[in-house]
């Protein structure tokens, strides 16, 4: 009898929920009709640009150098140091070097201490310069001997200061070449993916490059412009001594170098940054490893009605190696089957669930205030209201089930008001994540330079917000190249077979050598944190979500310093027992050992329960690879 009053009771949740999901998509549409043009935002720009394999014989990709310099200083000489955003400065900036910058008249100075300190790389943006002291040109020969880098960008013209330094250096180095018609794309080698990394054997569109390079003896072209059907030499390299010039046709000069992401101006960025993640190695700041995870929103935690098929995704994600993670409304857990339940439980490895909204009313975490938009306004204690109430329903399913929802926010038709980012931290939620159209709704983006850029952004009330791509945006390899996780995303419409997910899977191990790690959403999050190795201070954390787990792959003991960027008031880092005092947080981990460092308030509380990180032991295993 209580089967029955138990299936009568289920079917009857199931039809509420049936009804609930209809009501709100009638509105919807409704609301489409009537106001479908005021969005009440503005989107986002975002990249549309197509990539292509262009060669098929792509070499594998090198491991990462895992080198250490004896400085983290980049030096930089321009005709104008101060005189707009250089690329070079700007991308030192970005890996956490300490960028030196002079002019013209103090070249050789600078030149004279990246010699005798052991700089790995000393810039010249060429645009303006029409010669170098002669003591500076003596200097770079010297340094190049020492086995310094010397990238050069800007070379939109042969001049008298190329001419020169080809003469010291007493090799031909390529100089710049007008194009006759515009380029299309441009193209990294495959040959060289110790240089190229990610990018290897890739061809990105680009439409704006008008520059490429003369072809000179003993040089390596690294990448190509592609025009009219014509592959002409844009960036190269050529060894010089025990040093290596490295020279591109691309401007030196951005205007942030976030903004030089979408659109992607390869040309411009990727050499440079390419160039500097090589020689830098461990001391430019980089991603504990490269993650990666399959993201659909709305499945109820069933099969049949509102769920999947979650033994034919299990069965998918362990032929193609691939982590699904759903996005699940709390407030149809109660329709959650636990035959699905068991299934996910045992098969964690794979299969995961994330919070998404509350109810998902529409846009659930919209505009407080908004009138005649094409989504209805949701004031601010509604809101609070509706993530207390998730996290109730949530918390309640764990208990009885022992199955936890990832700690991770994905909000329903995107992201939310920066209003609310509090609630959600004091909640003990790690992250958010959403498309990356639009920005937080009602308050104007920061100006951060590298704004969109790192794993996570914190640039809104401190709390760390995780991009996502949909199936058909091409740009997961960027997102490697950056150390993002590559997230991809889609909808509970997707075919049974999930065949897209399934390629895009495919294209990912290749791209990354086999070296991209799967995860959760939660455990995702909990790798969103930069490590580098400063030979003055030595190793350093920058923490990006909530709470992350440091890994300690070496055979010998690391002391690593961890620091967490606009961290929200009131909230300060713990480790175990340990918490940050004036000095900040110190973590001291044995080989192979690992560490959970949480950002804690007094009134903040932690979703329960907490798991082991899947990822214990893949560092160890990827540096000794």
């Amino acid at each position: 009898m209580s089967t029955r009053t138990d299936r009568l009771r289920l079917a009857g949740r199931l039809a509420a929920a049936v009804a609930w999901r209809t009501v709100w998509a009638v509105e919807d549409k409704v609301r489409s009709f009537l106001w479908g043009g005021r969005l009440g935002f503005e989107m986002r720009p975002t990249s549309s640009q197509w990539l292509s394999v262009v060669e098929s014989r792509r070499v594998g990709l090198a491991a990462a150098s895992s080198r250490l310099p004896r400085t983290s200083c980049l030096g930089v000489i321009a005709r104008d140091p101060g005189g707009g955003q250089l690329l070079l400065a700007e991308t030192g900036r970005f890996y956490g070097l300490e960028v030196r910058l002079a002019a013209i008249d103090g070249a050789a100075p600078l030149l004279d201490r990246a010699l005798h300190e052991g700089w790995p790389v000393v810039g010249l943006a060429m645009e303006g310069v029409e010669s170098l002291p002669e003591r500076a040109l003596e200097l770079v020969h010297e340094y190049l001997d020492d086995g310094g880098t010397v990238i050069i960008t800007g070379l939109t013209a042969s001049g008298g200061a190329l001419h020169a330094l080809s003469e010291e250096l007493g090799i031909a180095l390529p100089e710049g070449r007008s194009l006759d018609r515009p380029s299309t794309e441009v193209v990294f080698s495959a040959r060289h993916p110790a240089f190229t990394q990610e990018f290897a054997g890739f061809g990105v569109e680009d439409s704006s490059c008008r520059w490429s390079l003369s072809r000179a003896i003993g040089s390596e072209t690294l990448a190509w412009i592609r025009s009219a059907g014509n592959l002409y030499p844009a960036v190269a390299g050529i060894a010089c001594g025990r040093g290596r010039v490295v020279l591109s046709a691309g401007s030196s000069t951005i205007s942030r170098l976030s903004q030089a992401m979408a659109p992607l101006q390869p040309l411009t960025v990727l050499p440079v940054m390419m160039a500097v993640r090589q020689v830098y190695g461990e001391t430019a700041w980089r991603p504990p490893m490269s993650l990666a995870n399959f993201l659909i929103d709305d499945p109820a935690l069933r099969g049949g009605r509102l769920g999947l098929d979650y033994k034919r995704i299990l069965e998918q994600a362990r032929e193609h190696g691939f982590h699904v993670t759903v996005a699940t409304i709390p407030r149809e857990l109660g329709v959650a089957s636990p035959e699905v339940i068991a299934l996910m439980r045992a098969n964690s490895r794979w299969l995961s669930a994330c919070y998404h909204g509350s109810d998902h009313s529409g846009y659930e975490f919209y505009l407080p205030e908004a009138h005649g938009k094409r989504y209805r306004a949701r004031p601010l204690a509604a809101q609070q209201l509706a993530l207390h109430r998730a996290v109730n329903r949530g918390e309640g399913f764990a208990h009885r089930t022992g199955f936890a929802l990832d700690r991770v926010m994905v909000f329903p038709h995107g992201v939310g008001s920066p209003q609310i980012f509090a609630t959600l931290q004091s909640l003990g939620f790690l992250s958010a994540c959403n498309f990356d159209d639009r920005y937080p709704l009602g308050s104007p983006p920061p100006e951060d330079y590298d704004l969109g850029m790192r794993a996570a952004d914190l640039g809104w009330a401190g709390f760390p917000l995780i991009w996502r791509r949909g199936l058909q945006d091409p740009m997961f390899v960027l997102d490697l190249f950056l150390g993002r996780p590559a997230i991809t995303f889609g909808h509970k419409g997707l075919a049974p077979d999930l065949e897209p997910f399934a390629q895009r899977a495919d294209d990912l191990h290749r791209v990354s050598n086999g070296s991209v790690q799967w995860a959760s959403l939660e455990d995702v999050s909990r790798h969103c944190y930069l490590q580098r190795y400063d030979p003055i201070r030595g190793w350093e954390v920058s923490m990006l979500s909530n709470e992350i787990c440091i890994h300690n792959p070496d055979t010998r003991s690391r002391t690593y310093r961890v620091e967490r960027p606009n961290r929200p008031d009131g909230y300060m880092l713990t480790a175990g027992s340990a918490a940050e005092n004036s000095a900040g947080l110190e973590v001291t981990l044995a080989p192979g050992a690992s560490q959970t460092v949480r950002l804690a308030g007094s009134h903040s509380r932690l979703l329960s329960p907490a798991r082991l990180c899947s990822l214990d032991g893949v560092a160890a295993q990827l540096s000794s690879a």
